[in-house]
């Protein structure tokens, strides 16, 4: 195998396109998923573009399949650069949010790529200068009424990401915040998504990535709306704020 890229969620949308765009770049892909059946249909789709590919079947969501994972990935080669991609969101007023479904975004989105990178790094399983990357989220930037758990979970991830960075020297760590991107993630937990044709194309995001991390950025926040957005989330919070009530909070 060349350089071994290893991507969760990478069975469908973004983590789908990174593992395309990694295996056309020459990486060996590991994916890590809970769909089956799509993780067979896009480990074909790999390997019928010359890629190397294997799946690991595994709901990251539990203790028991991060440990699966961090098992299964302690037999197979160092590691060059790790994707925490898998995520799921929960939609509606907080209050009234089912409490098992705020958890269970709190244990995939933050709970699984901690223990899963804290598990390979005890394990010595990155490679020498190898690289993290953390999908956080331009709510970051901007708070994210109607998705208040999704929206935790992404800023302590993002958190988690600039702890390590600062820590661990010998690694590079990219922490990306995506804005709306066009998967079927998006369309399912968006209340509205009539100007989905707006959102970027998952393959633009994963070339954005990809050049991030060959480039050993710290921070990327890709497209120059999102940019626009995030700068406008720092410097008029209430402007952002009332936007995101009105596109978001006031249609679920």
């Amino acid at each position: 195998m060349n350089k071994h890229c290893v991507i969760t969620g990478a069975a469908d949308g973004i983590g789908r396109a990174l593992a395309l765009r990694f295996g056309a770049a020459g990486y060996g892909i590991t994916g890590v998923d809970v769909d089956e059946a799509r993780a067979a249909q896009t480990q074909a789709e790999l390997q019928r573009a010359g890629a190397e590919a294997r799946f690991i079947i595994a709901d990251l969501g539990q203790q028991a399949g991060v440990e699966h994972a961090a098992g299964e990935l302690a037999q197979l080669p160092l590691i060059d650069v790790l994707v925490h991609n898998a995520g799921i969101s929960a939609v509606g007023r907080f209050g009234a949010l089912d409490l098992a479904r705020q958890q269970a975004v709190l244990h995939l989105n933050l709970g699984a790529p901690l223990l899963l990178s804290a598990a390979l790094l005890r394990q010595e399983r990155m490679g020498r200068g190898g690289s993290l990357v953390f999908l956080a989220s331009l709510s970051c930037f901007t708070g994210y009424p109607g998705a208040a758990s999704y929206a935790a979970s992404k800023d302590g991830l993002a958190a988690y990401a600039r702890s390590l960075a600062a820590a661990r020297r010998d690694l590079h760590v990219l922490t990306v915040y995506p804005g709306p991107t066009r998967t079927a993630h998006a369309r399912r937990y968006s209340p509205d998504n009539r100007r989905e044709s707006r959102r970027m194309p998952p393959e633009q995001l994963a070339n954005a990535i990809a050049h991030a991390v060959q480039r050993r950025q710290r921070l990327l926040i890709p497209g120059a709306g999102n940019q626009l957005f995030a700068l406008l989330g720092h410097l008029a919070p209430r402007l952002t704020e009332w936007a995101m009530r009105k596109t978001v909070l006031e249609k679920v």
